[in-house]
């Protein structure tokens, strides 16, 4: 397989980077009709959020890790972490170059069965527990009154503990 270059990405596609979105400037020769219009399928990956695939050469390439690369002139390794938490939204602005425990990190919200917020959890006492992991370490950080205040106190600690992936 032939190297991904930014030429050879730039004679594919048009980027419209205002908008996050690529088009087929030159589409397989087995799909002409896609010329000029939006390449790539909306797909849920393995942990269950969407992202547009693109295939090239056989490749199948996440939308925002080619926008990444194309404006940065890098691949990014290992992953691209979308800012706001919208897996669809590629715009450059919302990209950036994380590691996959600062993308773990960048998580608004985790399926659970619970109706607690992120981080808080009930224990016997009829208190709740705030709870952070932090380097493959759960700590604990106190029980509280109410889930608000136990919430309050996470999401504190998850800024000072996550900084920018927060």
């Amino acid at each position: 397989m032939r190297e991904l270059s930014k030429e050879m990405l730039e004679s594919l596609f048009y980027f419209d980077l205002e908008a996050g979105k690529v088009y087929w400037k030159s589409p397989p020769k087995t799909h002409p009709r896609m010329q000029d219009k939006e390449a790539g399928t909306l797909r849920p990956s393995a942990n269950g959020k969407i992202y547009c695939s693109i295939h090239v050469d056989k490749r199948a390439i996440k939308r925002g890790r080619l926008i990444f690369f194309i404006v940065n002139g890098f691949w990014p390794r290992p992953c691209v972490d979308h800012i706001n938490g919208d897996s669809t939204d590629d715009r450059p602005t919302n990209l950036r170059q994380a590691t996959v425990t600062q993308n773990s990190w960048n998580h608004k919200k985790r399926a659970k069965l619970s109706s607690l917020p992120m981080g808080v959890r009930s224990v016997k006492s009829g208190r709740f527990q705030a709870r952070i992991a932090v380097n493959n370490k759960m700590i604990h950080l106190g029980t509280f009154e109410t889930p608000g205040e136990a919430s309050d106190f996470y999401q504190a600690k998850r800024k000072e503990f996550y900084g920018e992936f927060a």
